[in-house]
């Protein structure tokens, strides 16, 4: 009796390690590590329009909202697994006077430069949840 439990308890042990190197392994467990909030980023308006921001999109998202002086060229980056746009709209609709309407395939960068102070509302059409905010000052 005592035999088959110890045998029982080794398959059992043995396949839930199998299963746990399996999802390492294939990439299906991952650390959670907390991610601190990034604030907005203020930029003054002569090293942001000679350096530029980069707005890199992965995991589905643009990242946080981004303030910058006008005359700022931003560059948005797709890191992603599947194409996006970066359209100026809201929830995957193109605005109706749309300033820009960038197409990003998978790992490909375009810039648009913000010219007027203003609040300019970011989206991606094939994904209408992915939403940011870019701010020039």
């Amino acid at each position: 009796m005592i035999g088959r439990i110890f045998l029982f308890g080794t398959a059992v042990v043995s396949l839930l390690l199998l299963t746990l190197i399996f999802a390492i392994v294939s990439g299906q467990y991952q650390e959670r590590q907390p991610t601190p909030e990034p604030s907005p980023s203020i930029a003054e308006p002569s090293a942001s329009a000679a350096a530029g921001a980069t707005v890199t999109i992965s995991s589905l998202s643009f990242g946080p909202d981004l303030t910058i002086a006008a005359g700022t060229t931003v560059t948005f980056t797709n890191h992603d697994s599947v194409a996006h746009t970066a359209t100026n709209g809201t929830d995957g609709v193109r605005a109706s006077a749309s300033l820009f309407d960038l197409e990003l395939a998978v790992d490909a960068s375009a810039t648009y430069t913000f010219t007027e102070p203003g609040t300019y509302q970011v989206t991606c059409t094939l994904h209408p949840t992915m939403n940011m905010t870019i701010t020039v000052e």
